[in-house]
């Protein structure tokens, strides 16, 4: 990985090429049946023992071509869990807001849906059990490339420790190493159409 922050940039932008174009090319169909799959597992993650106590979810509204959660998100909320989605405001900052009702989205500034804040729950970061992430590209290791804007780098920082982290993303968007920064956070698990992949972490592997 090289040591010069610019050149780790520029591979980031390479990569992010890459994988943008890999996504947009699936086909509708392709991406629809991909999703359900995608939420077919973060079910069964979820209806697990480590993420059964997991009552406040923070997840995300897909962007055109992302993987569409809105199934799985509709389920959670069923279930009687709190689930939160992204607010994008200026200077980079990202908010977890649980819409009141219906009448709580808006249009957002990537023209995604996203909630209201004054007609929102805003929650800290440390109150999220769980956090669902999306992205534009990642590796087996747990290395992500998002937009580039660092919403979600910034917001992982403060969520505690123990929150539970789990990525989200097509099998067409892994690449065989994501070029990654001091800042950027791994995240352990990683679902995609195929399955769940638990990473092991630092403590883990050593001896």
């Amino acid at each position: 990985m090289p040591a010069d922050r610019n050149e780790v940039r520029m591979q980031k932008k390479a990569q992010r090429k890459l994988a943008l174009a890999r996504r947009r090319s699936l086909t509708g169909e392709e991406r629809i049946q991909k999703s359900s799959e995608i939420c077919r597992h973060l079910e069964d993650l979820f209806a697990g023992s480590e993420f059964l106590n997991a009552g406040t979810v923070f997840s995300y509204r897909a962007m055109p071509e992302e993987a569409d959660v809105d199934s799985f998100n509709r389920l959670l909320e069923q279930s009687g869990r709190k689930v939160a989605y992204p607010v994008s405001l200026p200077g980079g900052i990202m908010k977890a807001a649980v819409p009141r009702g219906e009448g709580a989205w808006r249009r957002g500034a990537y023209g995604i849906a996203e909630p209201d804040p004054d007609r929102s729950e805003i929650l800290l970061p440390e109150q999220v059990d769980a956090v669902i992430v999306p992205c534009v590209a990642f590796d087996r290791t747990g290395n992500r490339c998002g937009h580039g804007a660092g919403y979600y780098d910034r917001f992982l920082e403060h969520c505690r420790p123990e929150t539970l982290l789990v990525m989200a993303a097509f099998d067409v968007q892994e690449l065989e190493e994501v070029a990654a920064e001091e800042t950027d956070r791994r995240i352990p698990r990683i679902v995609t159409e195929s399955g769940t992949v638990q990473l092991q972490t630092e403590t883990e592997t050593e001896p």
